[in-house]
């Protein structure tokens, strides 16, 4: 609920969607779609919140609200994930307060795989937290290099999104951070500042920077990606080597940081984008994720 798309849209997507034996979907929607959510399981919510609504505000006056519902249901193991595309900053700060952060995590961060020349970039913050100090800088890369040994990525390479190569470039918290990086003990490798402009040649597995401008690099990555697929118009042959940088194929943005899968999609997806983070729910179920990460995580930071 309250996301851009028509709740009929997304439910008439979900229907059709054809899941792994033992997979059940469960949706969560105010009491008048229930019954178009049939043959699909259903959990009324009483209030939903919309794009515009300042999420403090939203999560105090509206309780049972989409999202506050389905994150119960996560906190008590009635569902395994749970997929959004509302409210990112009621999103982020209601998983924070009902779930919980992982130990020795401060703040949350929406994390996402980017193509590059190489192997995919585990970018974050890309939105969930708009101004950031170094201290959550450097606890973002421990997530991100946790989240790619988790994929399976040995030794992670970890940069810093900034204006410039040189260590003095940047805001004071990016300087910071930089120091503090490149002065930290143990396995973490970190290489260095990253500028927009070499973000996809590949040469790190992690991209750590604020939810503002995450955000904005994300967005812009994707409105260029468009542009290229529309300029291009490539023929059925050539279409595959192309499909990897349209963002409908990669699935949301993971809240890394909470004790739970929970997956962020954008307001504006399109079903097909919001059934690919569906199976990106699935696939971290079912591989225990979350389990995984701690794991990792817990190795750095103890």
């Amino acid at each position: 609920m309250g996301n851009e798309n028509s709740p009929e849209a997304l439910l008439s997507a979900l229907k059709e969607l054809s899941l792994p034996a033992g997979v059940e979907l469960v949706v969560i929607a105010l009491p008048e779609f229930a019954s178009k959510a049939h043959p699909l399981s259903f959990a009324a919510a009483a209030q939903s919140i919309e794009m515009e609504e300042n999420p403090l505000i939203a999560l105090r006056r509206k309780k049972n609200s989409s999202t506050s519902v389905g994150l119960r249901l996560l906190k008590e193991g009635k569902i395994d994930a749970f997929v959004s595309a509302g409210n990112t900053g009621a999103l982020v700060v209601a998983a924070k307060m009902i779930l919980s952060t992982l130990k020795g995590i401060l703040r949350p961060a929406l994390i996402t795989l980017m193509p590059t020349k190489k192997n995919p970039v585990a970018v974050l913050d890309v939105g969930g937290n708009v101004q950031v100090k170094a201290a959550n800088l450097i606890q973002f890369a421990l997530i991100g290099a946790a989240f790619q040994e988790a994929r399976g990525v040995e030794n992670p390479l970890i940069g810093l999104l900034n204006i410039g190569a040189e260590a003095l470039k940047g805001t004071s918290e990016l300087r910071l951070a930089y120091h503090e990086l490149k002065m930290a003990p143990g396995p973490l490798r970190f290489v260095g500042n990253i500028e927009g402009k070499s973000a996809f040649d590949g040469d790190v597995d992690v991209l750590v920077t604020d939810g503002f401008t995450g955000n904005i690099f994300l967005k812009t990555a994707e409105g260029i990606a468009n542009l290229i697929l529309d300029r291009i118009q490539p023929g059925a042959a050539e279409m595959k080597k192309f499909q990897s940088l349209h963002y409908a194929e990669y699935p949301g943005a993971l809240l890394a940081g909470v004790k739970g899968i929970v997956i962020k999609c954008h307001s504006y997806s399109t079903p097909k984008a919001f059934l690919k983070a569906v199976f990106g729910a699935v696939e971290l179920a079912q591989e225990n994720f979350i389990q995984v990460l701690q794991d990792k995580l817990q190795n750095r930071v103890s």
